[in-house]
Order: structure tokens, then C-alpha cells, then sequence
């Protein structure tokens, strides 16, 4: 047993690298030291002692790390960075990018790899983070972020589109009841102008907080909530702009599936419109976390 403590010892030490960068200065090696002494210590008694050691300490952790993430958050420190600027034009192109592959992607899963038609499933929510994550990616790349960076972009693009998928549930189930009441003109004009209002209205909350995440991903609150409505907004003239020029395209080019035609240049505008938004202002320059320079 004593030969394992000095490889548990190790993985411990990469469990406390989740802590606030700050609290990793001061209290680390404090911490390994305890924890090592105290596997030494339990193991002079036996195995199971060592196995609660464990264990209490893996319990407790996760509480830790909310706490002092919560901590480091209120003090502003998390998103205390240096300044560098990013290209617009380079912001623009990437992030329509990333968002128009990740809308096509979503389509294309969500159509050959069905869940059962239900609004809101597990697979349903990764589906529906993957556009706000390619896009938080590719405006990494564009930035030139340290490679560190990218996951706290993928953790904030995700939480974003979790939660833009959670608050469209109420919304789909509210248009699901309005379509049902102009179910009996399918091809009327009252349907589709119904039609692509719901969707609209759908488009917006996933918008406000991919744009949400985003902004904590780039920046601060500050810019969080500016991202939110702009992130809004830029849902909104994206579908309404794909929905009528895939219409168009369909109808003269006699297309099966214009939907491709619709979530590319949906994603492409509100990519774009955030993208000209983030690249407009200085962003960080380090990580907020680890506090490691642009690679």
C-alpha cells in the first residue's frame, strides 16, 4: 500500500490545478503535503483507513472547488486579464465559421440520429451546444489564445448552450400549441408566417445565451450581457435571413432539403455579427485561470 501513496500523492496535486490560480500559490503545496502525510499515516494503520481517506477527500472536493470558484468570481479575479487586440476582420471570419459548421453539424445529427422526437434530451442539449462551441473555438484561434484558454472557452460556450436549450423548452411547447391552431391551412400563409415567428422566437433564447456564454468566455459581465442581446439580435436576422433565401433558392433550383441552406447562412450572420463584436474590443491576453500568455 505505502508503494501507491506517492501515485495517488501525484493525482491529488492535479486535482488541486482546478483551483483558482491564486489559491493553487498559496495553499498547494500546504495541501499536498497534509494529504501526503496523512496517507502515510493511515497506511501504518491498514488499507481500509487509507481507502477513507481517500474517499473523504474526493467527497469533499468538489464542494472546495465551488466554493473557492464562487470566491474567486466575486472578486473579479477571474476575469482579470491583460489586453491584446483582435483582428475584426479575422473575428468575423472565424466565428461565422465555426457557428455555420456547427448549425450544419447540428442539423445533420439531429436528422440521421433521431432521440425520439422528444424537445429536450441529453443528446438533444450536446447537439445544441456544438454551433456555440465551435464558434467560442475558432474566435480562440482567431484571438491566438493559450491552449489552456480553450477549455475555460469550451466550459462557458457549453454552459451557454445548455442553458439556451433548457429555456427554448418552454418556448417550443408554446409553439407546438400555437402551430396546433393553424395546423388546418399547412400551406396558408398564416401557417409559415406562424411558422417562422416560433422558430424565431426559439432562435433568440438559444441566441441570448450563446452570446452570454461567449462574453464570460471573452470577457466580463460587462461584456457578457452585451453578447447576450447581440448574440439575440444576431439569431434573429440570421434565421430570418437563411429561412427566405433557402425559400428562394428551393424554389428555383428545386432543392429537397433546403434546411442545410437555412442554418449555414443562419450561423454564418450571427457568427459574423458576434464575431465583429468581440473583435472590436480588446480581450485578454492571459489565461484568467491559470494566467498563462498567449501561445
Amino acid at each position: 500500500m505505502k508503494a501507491l501513496i506517492p501515485g495517488v500523492a501525484k493525482i491529488y496535486g492535479m486535482l488541486l490545478r482546478l483551483f483558482p490560480r491564486d489559491f493553487q500559490d498559496e495553499f498547494r503545496e500546504e495541501m499536498e503535503g497534509v494529504f501526503t502525510a496523512s496517507l502515510e499515516e493511515a497506511a501504518k494503520t491498514g488499507t481500509t483507513l487509507v481507502v477513507r481517506t481517500c474517499f473523504f477527500e474526493v467527497i469533499d472536493l468538489p464542494v472546495n472547488l465551488l466554493v473557492e470558484h464562487l470566491s474567486h468570481l466575486r472578486k473579479g479575479n477571474i476575469m482579470k486579464t491583460l489586453p491584446y487586440e483582435v483582428s475584426r476582420s479575422r473575428a468575423v471570419l472565424m466565428a461565422a465559421l465555426g457557428m455555420s459548421a456547427g448549425w450544419v453539424l447540428n442539423n445533420l445529427l439531429s436528422e440521421h440520429y433521431s432521440h425520439g422526437g422528444l424537445p429536450f434530451t441529453l443528446v438533444g442539449t450536446i447537439y445544441f451546444t456544438i454551433p456555440v462551441i465551435l464558434c467560442g473555438l475558432m474566435l480562440g484561434i482567431a484571438a491566438g489564445v493559450a491552449r489552456r484558454v480553450f477549455l475555460r472557452i469550451v466550459l462557458w460556450a457549453a454552459a451557454g448552450g445548455v442553458l439556451g436549450h433548457l429555456v427554448s423548452l418552454p418556448v417550443r411547447m408554446v409553439n407546438t400549441l400555437i402551430l396546433s391552431r393553424v395546423t388546418a391551412y399547412p400551406r396558408s400563409w398564416a401557417y409559415d408566417s406562424t411558422f417562422i415567428l416560433c422558430l424565431v422566437a426559439v432562435m433568440c433564447a438559444y441566441g441570448l445565451f450563446y452570446g452570454a456564454g461567449l462574453g464570460l468566455a471573452f470577457g466580463n459581465w460587462k461584456t457578457c450581457l452585451k453578447l447576450a442581446w447581440i448574440g439575440l439580435v444576431a439569431n434573429a436576422v440570421g434565421l430570418l435571413a437563411g429561412y427566405f433565401v433557402s425559400s428562394g433558392v428551393s424554389s428555383r433550383l428545386f432543392v429537397s432539403d433546403p434546411s442545410y441552406i437555412t442554418w449555414s447562412i443562419m450561423g454564418a450572420l450571427a457568427g459574423g455579427i458576434l464575431g465583429w463584436f468581440v473583435g472590436k474590443n480588446k480581450q485578454a491576453a492571459t489565461d484568467p485561470v491559470m494566467r498563462t500568455g498567449n501561445a
